[in-house]
């Protein structure tokens, strides 16, 4: 492996607060990482998505939608095991801080222990 693969695979790339463009099928989407655990990432997936990988978005158009929705809905909160996350070859975009509102689904998912995917 050269260096450069095991960098890109370094779970020391990704930091709370990032932006990211993923993989998802034939198109990607942005998913920003909220917490960071050690085998744990922990994101929200916003509703757009794009045919071709974006190199910059701007984190203000980005929308979760709502229930109604008819394409594409965000989630809020998505708790992955640190490798399913990295199967979808995140490519930093930019980074906001991670706001105390962007916590309620991940303080939730706390309480109650819930799953990982």
């Amino acid at each position: 492996m050269t260096d450069s693969a095991s960098t890109h695979n370094a779970p020391s790339e990704l930091f709370e607060g990032a932006y990211y463009s993923i993989a998802d099928g034939e198109r990607f989407s942005i998913a920003k990482v909220l917490k960071l655990e050690p085998d744990k990432v922990h994101v929200r997936i916003y509703q757009q998505h794009f045919a071709e990988r974006p190199s910059s978005i701007d984190p203000n158009l980005l929308t979760l939608g709502a229930v109604l929705d008819r394409d594409n809905l965000g989630i809020g909160h998505l708790p992955l095991r640190l490798d399913t996350f990295m199967g979808h070859k995140p490519m930093f975009l930019t980074y906001v801080e991670v706001q105390p509102n962007e916590l309620n689904g991940y303080n939730l998912w706390k309480e109650t222990n819930g799953s990982v995917f």
